[in-house]
């Protein structure tokens, strides 16, 4: 996998401590084969200034209302930083999953976390998994938090030394199989990905080693939302609800695959 950031982003940011800390966009990449049903329809598209790889089937999308949206995967030969355990990548599978979750929740979809027994049939199926990922610094993370409370305002300045990086692919399938959307992402948590907001105010997990893949997932859902919903928006859109609380199951969910050694 293979997404060049765009490089032509490049700004000072001062602080009035008279740090100045120049934040670049710059490729991240991930060698991990391809998990999507298919790469044939995909075009270059950018998302929050980030290149990406995307496709989305505008009338197919706009009659969808239920999507089953099963806990992110794992890609097999995902492209990760050894040593980190497997209890620690479900909690960036429960991140993610509950992120997709509440941004498809909001582009208009009911989504179902779990295949409903009693038959009710959904209108297609989101498929999401990690290619790759980076562990920050916890030092130089460290520093960038303490700025984010120092300095006010919606801009967090990264030091640009280990910064933490997320490799994503998702589509989603008709009933019948055939992809109607689907993405390629990839980034760094600097200022141009629209991640690095946490700040020390958010707890320990702001200065833990996958911080910067935590504050990723939100920006991976909001570009496969954004992706879904701009492709809705041009036609007559069938709407639905997502019960209140439904995200929050895929942590049980998670935790009985690790309990069925899943």
């Amino acid at each position: 996998m293979n997404i060049v950031c765009l490089g032509r982003i490049a700004r000072q940011v001062f602080v009035p401590i008279g740090l100045a800390v120049a934040i670049s966009a710059c490729s991240t990449r991930f060698d991990a084969p391809s998990s999507l049903s298919s790469s044939e329809q995909l075009i270059a598209g950018e998302r929050r200034l980030l290149a990406v790889e995307e496709y989305a089937d505008r009338p197919a999308l706009a009659r969808m209302e239920r999507l089953y949206l099963p806990p992110v995967a794992l890609a097999v030969g995902a492209d990760i930083d050894p040593d980190i355990t497997p209890a620690r990548l479900d909690d960036v599978r429960r991140q993610l999953s509950r992120d997709l979750c509440q941004r498809l929740a909001r582009a208009g979809f009911d989504i179902r976390p779990v295949a409903d027994p009693s038959g009710d049939e959904v209108d297609g199926e989101v498929s999401a998994s990690i290619q790759g990922l980076r562990r920050n610094n916890v030092a130089t993370t460290g520093l960038s938090r303490l700025i984010g409370v120092a300095v006010p305002g919606p801009l967090n300045p990264r030091v640009p030394l280990g910064i933490g990086a997320l490799g994503m692919e998702a589509e989603i399938l008709d009933r019948n199989g055939q992809q109607v959307a689907a993405i390629r992402w990839a980034s760094q948590n600097h200022l141009a990905s629209g991640g690095g907001v946490t700040t020390i105010l958010d707890g320990p997990d702001a200065f833990s080693d996958l911080a910067d893949v935590m504050d990723l997932s939100s920006v991976f859902a909001d570009a496969l939302g954004d992706l879904v919903e701009e492709a809705r928006a041009d036609n007559e859109t069938d709407r639905a609800e997502t019960p209140r609380g439904t995200c929050d199951a895929y942590r049980d969910l998670i935790a009985g695959e690790a309990a069925d050694g899943s």
